[in-house]
């Protein structure tokens, strides 16, 4: 899994290119709270696992921490942010970019994503993803902020689209056009969230299989599939991105299309809240990789 090299907008640092000695075609789980014991105890067959460098800064100890040690000397690894708040006026946290080059060393096989979004503001964390305006003062921001990081970790990174419920008047671009642009001027790649896609959507009456084929397909290294709930509010249905159930059928058809367009990358279930027995959620992951090997057959034909 490999990306051209890139120089970033400063001229400072040329940052090595995404490389994973992963197979593409690889399913994976993320590590939680919820489902740590579990992993840990059966240790079942996965091509590798999904941390978060955040948990290794707020669990200083005990059991969750041990576990989560042991878990990711056992799989191989992929890192996936939630805090480095890109999108935020705020600094960049150094101390945390320099973990996420730490790990990386420690973990080649993998790679480091975030998020489209901010999250922050005067060091008080949301915990939530909120979008950005999109237009050309933004993309530049994010082009600067983004070659920043690849600057303190030495190597390319993946940023997630996200779930929205609102949009600003003020954007002048759309969603894929501004995830384009600031993907092709920063160097950096896309982690696609295919059910971010599909309820965006949904929310915005709109096809998502026409959003997607206006995404650069040389862009996306990476997928994450996830279930989203359907909730009635006083101005309708909205699908919220909860990952506390099961993946939509829509999502998988999507996901399918997906492969055809964009290629076979490792692929991630998330399954963080009302987690079940580890034996269902391995069925999801199973899934994922009936429809890679679906792929790949047809492929070779």
């Amino acid at each position: 899994m490999t990306g051209k090299s890139s120089v970033s907008e400063r001229g400072q640092t040329t940052v090595r290119p995404v490389s994973m000695t992963m197979k593409r075609e690889s399913a994976g789980l993320n590590l939680c709270h919820e489902n740590a014991q579990e992993l840990f105890e059966l240790k079942p067959d996965l091509d590798f696992i999904q941390i978060h460098p955040e948990h290794l800064i707020q669990e200083r100890g005990g059991i969750y921490r041990d576990q989560l040690d042991a878990l990711r000397h056992h799989y191989k690894v992929i890192l996936h942010g939630f805090g480095l708040s890109v999108g935020s006026s705020a600094p960049l946290d150094h101390d945390y970019l320099r973990l996420v080059r730490d790990l990386l060393k420690e973990h080649p096989e993998s790679v480091f994503s975030d998020h489209f979004s901010w999250s922050s503001l005067s060091h008080h964390h949301f915990h939530d993803l909120i979008p950005l305006i999109q237009n050309e003062e933004t993309t530049q921001y994010m082009v600067d902020r983004i070659s920043e990081a690849q600057e303190v970790i030495g190597s390319q990174i993946l940023l997630e689209n996200i779930s929205s419920y609102m949009r600003f008047q003020s954007s002048t671009m759309t969603e894929m056009e501004f995830i384009n642009e600031v993907s092709r001027q920063a160097g950096s790649f896309v982690l696609l969230d295919v059910n971010n896609i599909w309820a965006n959507a949904m929310n915005f009456n709109e096809d998502p299989w026409q959003q997607l084929c206006q995404l650069d397909p040389n862009i996306v290294r990476g997928y994450h599939m996830a279930g989203c709930t359907k909730e009635q509010k006083s101005h309708g249905t909205v699908y919220i991105d909860y990952h506390r159930e099961a993946v939509h059928d829509e999502v998988w058809s999507l996901y399918e299309k997906c492969l055809t367009r964009f290629g076979i990358w490792p692929t991630l279930l998330e399954w963080e809240n009302n987690v079940p027995p580890l034996t269902r959620t391995l069925e999801e992951v199973g899934r994922i990789k009936s429809h890679q090997k679906a792929y790949l057959n047809g492929a070779a034909q």
